[in-house]
């Protein structure tokens, strides 16, 4: 037999009490579901902030690196204009000496350009001079000539007339004493071209000599020269060739 469900007032006031404490229990649950909630928005609102602080201080590390790299490009900039500034006068320097030195060597060449000049110049002077002296020597020179060919003549003249007055004989002995004269003055003549032949002659003979000695002393050294060359050429065949096998050690 089936048995049906008996339902006491004990059991109603079971069942009411037990919804009661059910209701309770999910009031406590909501209520710890609330607190958890609570504390995850709460954490979650931490983990945001967290993160965008994070966020945060990587943007400023990412400009502060990017403000460190422009930094160094900008050094490596100054540094590189300055390696070319630095360059650039070393360079300027270098022109400013090297235009120096040819500006002294182009004054040095001028100097010596003026000097030869002035020497070519005072070689002419003195070339000039000495002509000038020459010519008033030789003007001179005809002078005296001149007067004494005039002095000599007048005496001569004298002389004539002289002996016209006296007689024959006086102008015999100074015909002969002209004679003398003459003949003296061309036996002077023939000393003085003979006594210059002679030097002549002893000047070629000494310069004969002097080429006679230049072409022994050449003719020694060229045969001094080949005798070394043939030297040479015998001590550069025995060195290739090496010791002969018959000669001493």
């Amino acid at each position: 037999p089936s048995a049906a469900p008996v339902s006491s007032q004990y059991l109603g006031t079971l069942k009411v009490l037990e919804d009661k404490r059910v209701q309770n229990n999910n009031t406590e649950f909501d209520k710890a579901d609330s607190l958890r909630a609570a504390v995850f928005q709460n954490w979650l609102e931490k983990k945001r902030v967290f993160l965008l602080e994070l966020k945060k201080i990587e943007k400023k590390k990412a400009e502060e690196l990017r403000n460190n790299a422009e930094k160094k490009e900008a050094v490596k900039r100054e540094e590189a204009i300055a390696s070319f500034e630095a360059w650039k006068k070393k360079k300027g320097r270098e022109a400013k000496k090297l235009s120096e030195k040819k500006k002294l060597e182009e004054l040095k060449k001028k100097k010596a350009a003026e000097q030869n000049e002035d020497k070519t110049e005072a070689a002419q002077k003195a070339f000039e001079k000495w002509k000038e002296r020459k010519v008033e020597y030789l003007r001179e020179q005809s002078r005296k000539e001149k007067q004494s060919e005039r002095i000599r003549k007048k005496k001569e003249e004298e002389l004539v007339a002289e002996k016209k007055r006296n007689s024959m004989s006086a102008v015999e002995k100074w015909n002969e004493r002209k004679e003398e004269y003459m003949k003296q003055k061309k036996v002077e003549k023939v000393q003085e071209r003979r006594k210059q032949e002679i030097q002549q002659a002893k000047k070629e003979e000494k310069n004969k000599k002097a080429m006679e000695e230049y072409e022994r002393w050449l003719e020694k050294k060229e045969r001094r020269e080949q005798l070394e060359k043939k030297q040479k050429k015998l001590q550069a065949v025995r060195g290739h060739e090496g010791p002969s096998p018959w000669s001493p050690p």
